[in-house]
């Protein structure tokens, strides 16, 4: 991931320092655009874990309601 996408990390703790490390690999996973199913299955978790997750991210980045936080992280880099 971080070969292809060289500057994701960089600009992500740039805007954000206080990420954790889980939250900057669930960034990564959905930059790859994955879905929530598809990030459980790989991470071995639950998929509504994954959303309340996905959900906490948003709150994190103080993301408005209509902003897409997949959308968002796409254009980070």
């Amino acid at each position: 991931f971080e070969s292809v996408y060289e500057s994701f990390y960089y600009k992500l703790n740039l805007l954000f320092p206080d990420l954790t490390s889980g939250e900057k690999k669930l960034c990564a996973l959905l930059r790859l655009n994955l879905t929530s199913k598809d990030i459980a299955s790989i991470t071995f978790q639950n998929p509504q874990s994954v959303d309340m997750a996905r959900y906490r991210l948003r709150k994190k980045m103080n993301l408005k309601q209509e902003e897409n936080l997949v959308d968002f992280l796409m254009n980070l880099s």
